[in-house]
C-alpha cells in the first residue's frame, strides 16, 4: 500500500509540473502578441478555459491541443510521439526475425 501511495504522489507531481510547464510556456507564447480572450477567440475557446491551462489546471484534451496546435507547439510533440512508435515497431521487428521457428509436431 505504501509503496502504490508513493508512486500515485510521484506521479500526480510529474502530471502537474508537466501541465504547469506547458500553462507557462503557453502564457510566454501567447502574451508576444494577445490576451487570453483574444486567443480563446482564434481557437474557439474562453477564456477561462485559455486561463486555466495557462494555470496548469487540467482541462480537456482537445481544449490544450486546440492551442498547442495554433502556437505550432502539437507538431513538436507529435514528432516525439513518432520517434517513440518507430523506436518500438522496429524493436518488434527485431524480436520477430529473431523468434525460432516453431516445429510442427505433425509426423
Amino acid at each position: 500500500m505504501a509503496f502504490w501511495f508513493n508512486f500515485h504522489n510521484v506521479t500526480m507531481q510529474k502530471h502537474e509540473y508537466f501541465l504547469k510547464s506547458i500553462g507557462k510556456l503557453i502564457q510566454q507564447k501567447r502574451a508576444e502578441s494577445m490576451d487570453q480572450t483574444q486567443l480563446g477567440q482564434r481557437v474557439g475557446l474562453s477564456r477561462n478555459t485559455i486561463s486555466a491551462i495557462e494555470n496548469g489546471k487540467a482541462t480537456n484534451a482537445g481544449a490544450l491541443f486546440k492551442v498547442l496546435d495554433y502556437f505550432d507547439l502539437l507538431a513538436m510533440l507529435q514528432d516525439q510521439i513518432d520517434e517513440q512508435l518507430t523506436a518500438i515497431e522496429l524493436l518488434r521487428e527485431r524480436k520477430a526475425r529473431n523468434l525460432p521457428e516453431m516445429l510442427d509436431n505433425d509426423f
